[in-house]
């Protein structure tokens, strides 16, 4: 007998709602299924509750369209709440579900727990807590559950660092990317991944916007800006500076009582020189083609450095900055003295000013305990390369501030200088220094 319009005298009926509950087949699967039941006919019981269909909507409209006997089988449930829970846990426990459609169907199931517990307590006047004795508390079905972390863990087995991405995928995503995300065409962490990169460059504009907005020429002279020079660079005018004269952290891993001061920040040798890499090529797109470059280093990570910056500059020259002192290091072996400054040009070769000189720069440095950085460079060696590589009113660009000495040294010269301090410590002592 044809069970597909009476079961107990009841009309089969299909509830929108509760079919809204069943993840979609693919073209694939629905054709699999149709071709399974006609050639073996509807196996499983279709299953109802009070004649709504709440599992088998593809059998039954195979089933329909075919005129297949079926079975049913009628399912007690207390109320739509607990159906559509069930129906939601069936799914997860019987099918091979994409990543994205598990997460959707784990947070209805919580949704669903909350506005159950949340009614019960409507329909008996009370607030949540009120009445309920400790030792009888209400079951997890009942009770309204903020732990969503732990309905995915129990259920999926992800980390809190997926239902995040999905968290952020499910709300941000454009409904063409969740129909991908439904069917396998993308994933969620390519979809996370390129929803970050919309924000990163949304957030590059609005930052080149507000700058653009808030600095005047006439400020532009000695202009420090707080924040990482990976995303500040970019919000700057593209091939607008003259020369490049930096001081990076790469490699110093600093660390005494000066000045009751920690370490200079992000300056591990492994960190800092990928750093450095990252702010060079944030660097160069700013810097006209006949600029000129001046970057501070140390002879022990030339292997490591040189390499990075003939990647995107061309180096003309390593100079010797001889010190005069000896540094930090063995006392039982021989000092070091001295540190090198890699010196080239971006794309065009332009001569030097003035006349031809040494290699060798001998300039003492500054005196430790009366230096606003633990790094920082003597304004004479600053001002000598300043003044070879650039003319009055040129503009200068440090993505490493520091203490500012770069700066100061611009201001002495007329130069125009920008700089970038991601601490905010040496940002506030740079402002009040120029």
């Amino acid at each position: 007998m044809n069970q597909k319009i009476l079961k107990e005298n009841n009309m089969i009926e299909i509830k929108e709602e509760f079919k809204d509950l069943i993840p979609a087949l693919t073209k694939e699967e629905f054709r699999q299924l149709e071709t399974n039941c006609m050639a073996e006919g509807i196996r499983e019981k279709i299953l109802t509750w009070k004649g709504f269909i709440i599992d088998g909507h593809n059998r039954f409209e195979i089933a329909t369209k075919w005129d297949l006997d079926f079975e049913t089988e009628s399912k007690h449930f207390d109320n739509e709440y607990d159906v559509k829970i069930w129906m939601a846990n069936n799914q997860l426990g019987r099918r091979n579900l994409m990543d994205f459609v598990k997460g959707e169907l784990t947070d209805t199931i919580e949704k669903l727990i909350k506005e159950k517990g949340k009614q019960k307590l409507k329909d008996t006047g009370k607030k949540f807590g009120e009445g309920y004795k400790k030792e009888e508390p209400l079951s997890t079905i009942d009770k309204p559950s903020h732990n969503t972390q732990k309905i995915v863990s129990d259920k999926l087995g992800w980390s809190t660092g997926k239902k995040a991405m999905f968290d952020i995928v499910k709300k941000k995503a454009p409904e063409e990317v969740k129909a991908k995300l439904r069917t396998g065409e993308v994933s969620i962490n390519a979809a996370y991944k390129e929803i970050k990169k919309e924000e990163k460059k949304a957030n590059f504009e609005a930052k080149k916007q507000l700058f653009e907005k808030e600095v005047k020429p006439e400020n532009l002279n000695q202009k420090i800006i707080l924040g990482d020079s990976i995303k500040v660079l970019p919000t700057l005018e593209k091939k607008s500076f003259d020369l490049l004269l930096s001081d990076p952290p790469y490699g110093m891993d600093f660390k005494s009582g000066w000045n009751n001061k920690e370490k200079i920040q992000n300056d591990k040798i492994v960190d800092t020189i990928t750093l450095f890499e990252d702010v060079l090529k944030e660097s160069v797109p700013l810097l006209k083609d006949d600029a000129h470059f001046y970057l501070f280093g140390n002879i022990n990570f030339i292997g490591d450095i040189r390499p990075i910056i003939e990647k995107y500059l061309n180096i003309k020259n390593i100079l010797i900055w001889d010190r005069k002192v000896i540094g930090m290091g063995d006392l039982k072996s021989y000092g070091n003295s001295y540190d090198i400054i890699y010196f080239g040009y971006n794309r065009v070769w332009k001569d030097l000013n003035g006349t031809r000189d040494r290699d060798l720069l001998s300039y003492s440095r500054t005196d430790p305990a009366k230096n606003i950085h633990p790094t920082e460079k003597p304004l004479d060696i600053l001002e000598y390369l300043i003044k070879k590589s650039s003319n009055e009113n040129d503009k200068i660009l440090e993505p490493f501030a520091g203490g500012g000495s770069t700066l100061l040294a611009c201001k002495n010269l007329n130069r125009f200088a920008t700089g970038v301090e991601i601490e905010e410590e040496y940002y506030n002592l740079i402002k009040n220094r120029i």
